[in-house]
């Protein structure tokens, strides 16, 4: 098996390299600082700026990281075609490491002033991940018929309300009957924001599954089943049938959270159509999705 930390250079650089990867390993394990998924990601982008440190500057420790390194470091990054996330996203890990590790980033100069490109408005916002209604359909179509009916309802649930799909698989029969009673859907989404989702034509596929669900269990987990098992299978069978519900193939392919792209885009435009204005609109469907800001609106909404 290939070693992790090892790259085609000669062997003082990688030893040095190694010895670097070791002092970022033992800041990481030792912080909570962020999600987990932030953390390994901080971890990953600073191993790479531990190998351009040992490959430029042979440089031995993490102590005292300065302009010039981080200058140069974004030259050969964006000499290479790294995308403007990614040398942003590795800037960031690098600031947060000497955070961690005691330092104080904030005197370090800032992305601008280290000639970083900025990104653009289409860079941040993408491309339009939302499925088309009629993908809904042919998807909850095909997953019947193969007797997946769990996905066709977790789908129809998501594109229905707007829920990540983390949100779906957390609902239990408890939550559908308080929805039923309240003509509105509430759960808890990140950092355990509580937030309602109106029910609009949607009460039979909550009350079917209210029916279906087994007093006092989950909607969709089974006692003997773990929930990250049934997410992780449920994303698979979505991108290994994109032949089967996808009405053109663009050489993307759709995936759970694009049903909140969609979602949101048909809210803001019954909103526009009840009268409402741009922002009000907007405000609207950003509290839906769960968030705070009206900026987050413009990725859904693209």
């Amino acid at each position: 098996m290939k070693d992790r930390w090892n790259f085609d250079v000669d062997e003082k650089t990688n030893n040095i390299y190694r010895n670097l990867c070791s002092q970022i390993e033992k800041v990481f394990k030792h912080t909570r600082q962020g999600s987990i998924k932030t953390r390994y990601r901080y971890q990953d982008g600073m191993e790479h700026f531990a190998k351009f440190l040992a490959d430029t500057y042979r440089k031995q420790n993490l102590n005292k990281i300065q302009d010039k390194h981080l200058q140069a470091y974004v030259e050969q990054m964006q000499e290479l075609g790294y995308s403007k996330s990614y040398v942003t996203t590795n800037l960031s890990a690098i600031r947060y490491f000497i955070d961690i590790n005691g330092g104080d980033s904030s005197k370090l100069s800032t992305n601008k002033e280290l000639g970083v490109n900025p990104r653009t408005k289409d860079d941040r916002i993408g491309s339009n991940k939302a499925w088309e209604v009629e993908e809904v359909k042919r998807f909850i179509d095909y997953a019947e018929t193969v007797e997946e009916k769990k996905y066709a309802n977790m789908v129809s649930l998501g594109f229905e309300f707007g829920l990540r799909i983390h949100e779906v698989a957390r609902l239990d029969r408890n939550d559908l009957l308080k929805a039923i009673n309240e003509n509105q859907l509430t759960v808890k989404g990140k950092g355990g924001l509580i937030r309602s989702i109106p029910i609009q034509n949607n009460i039979s596929l909550i009350e079917r599954l209210y029916n279906e669900t087994p007093m006092g269990e989950k909607v969709f987990i089974r006692n003997e089943e773990k929930t990250h098992h049934v997410i992780n299978s449920l994303q698979v069978f979505i991108l290994r049938n994109q032949d089967n519900f996808r009405i053109a193939n663009d050489g993307t392919n759709r995936g759970f959270h694009g049903l909140r792209h969609l979602y949101a885009q048909n809210r803001y435009k019954q909103f526009i159509e009840e009268g409402l204005n741009d922002k009000q609109a907007r405000l609207k469907v950003a509290k839906e999705l769960g968030h705070f800001r009206i900026e987050i609106t413009e990725v859904y909404l693209n």
